[in-house]
């Protein structure tokens, strides 16, 4: 198959958009407890409480309310659909004409995909940075509080307990947590108000690592999982034909192809997540802290090699997979549906003529019936 630009474009951006609308909730837990992981063990608050996926997902939607479910998705819906668009695109073209990838298990695949890593982390790094301080919005403010009444309890151990008592009333007397930005738009502005354009860029060098790791692995594991997955789909057909004697070598193999697009993009979404888990956790670290909105309040911004250390030091190496499991099933969810989209994208954009295919559809997979 030829590369043509329009339909990889227009396939891509039906990438991003569906993958993006479909994972953003389970994305929004993920982010709470990676961020729960880098936060203080020794913190009682329940605003800091260590949660499992299900349990956070329904204290989100009683105490937060189902809108916050989808607070920050401006950022990744518009990034995302670039990037995917650039994504898919970049790597159709440097597949065919630069690395000249194959189906299966080639590792010219994966180069193909990480060459557009840098460009993909000057777009990424700014949405991940909103979007995850929108994620946190309703509870970063009640860590901070969590953290000074902590200080002032130690402080005021000795002979207070009047004041004790009086701290601890107000703690029950807390209304539904509220953040400080109404929207990604006023998050941004306010930022960039108080600090300047290159706070959007805050862990931009561990967001491009880990975007070239992930999109190399991405396209390496769905090509080779769409192939093996052919195989087992034309196999399992074959056997079930021949028992009921209905097997023709004359049959036709392109649903086995069509099958394995949303599996094998399941599949790669998960194994690409939980091979690149870590660095995603320290890269909701650096960019989930609390960065204040006025000037007379320093930063004391806390770099990626920090971060790692602080998770490993308070959890121990679970602390890097801390909140794995939504964001597997997200990756799975969103990655086979995005690929889904892709896929049928681009056969629309061809049986309709509206590109050079002029009708003549080809999933570009290798030939399975050998």
């Amino acid at each position: 198959m030829t590369f043509h630009l329009g339909e990889e474009v227009i396939g891509g951006f039906a990438a991003g958009v569906v993958g993006t609308l479909l994972g953003f909730p389970l994305d929004l837990v993920k982010t709470r407890m990676q961020t729960q992981a880098s936060s203080s063990s020794s913190s009682s608050s329940s605003s800091v409480k260590q949660r499992g996926p299900m349990s956070l997902l329904s204290h989100i939607l009683r105490t937060e309310g189902l809108a916050s479910m989808y607070k920050g998705v401006g950022p990744p819906l518009v990034s995302l659909s670039i990037v995917n668009t650039l994504s898919f695109t970049s790597y159709s073209y440097f597949r065919q004409n630069l690395f000249h990838g194959q189906d299966g298990w080639d590792y010219n695949n994966a180069l193909a995909g990480m060459l557009g890593a840098p460009v993909f982390g000057l777009v990424t790094t700014p949405e991940n940075f909103l979007k995850t301080q929108m994620q946190l919005d309703n509870v970063q403010v009640e860590r901070e509080k969590a953290k000074q009444k902590q200080l002032q309890q130690s402080i005021l151990k000795q002979n207070l307990s009047a004041v004790e008592s009086n701290i601890q009333k107000q703690s029950l007397q807390q209304p539904k947590p509220e953040g400080r930005f109404t929207s990604s738009f006023q998050c941004a502005r306010a930022l960039v108000s108080s600090h300047g354009a290159t706070i959007l860029y805050t862990g931009h060098v561990i967001n491009t690592i880990r975007e070239a790791a992930f999109v190399g692995a991405y396209f390496f594991c769905y090509e080779g999982y769409k192939c093996e997955f052919a195989k087992l789909l034309l196999e399992g057909d074959r056997l079930l034909a021949s028992m009921s004697g209905s097997y023709s070598s004359n049959s036709d193999s392109s649903w086995a192809t069509s099958l394995a697009v949303p599996i094998a993009g399941g599949f790669s979404g998960a194994t690409s997540w939980f091979l690149t888990f870590p660095m995603d956790c320290v890269r909701a670290g650096v960019q989930g802290q609390l960065i204040p909105t006025t000037l007379s309040t320093p930063i004391q911004k806390q770099g990626a090699l920090e971060t790692f250390t602080q998770l490993l030091k308070n959890k121990g190496l679970t602390g890097l997979y801390a909140g794995v499991a939504p964001s597997i099933a997200r990756a799975f969810l969103v990655s086979g549906s995005r690929f889904s989209a892709y896929e049928g994208a681009l056969y629309l954009c061809r049986m309709s003529g509206f590109t050079t295919g002029r009708g003549q559809y080809k999933d570009g997979a290798a030939n399975y019936d050998n």
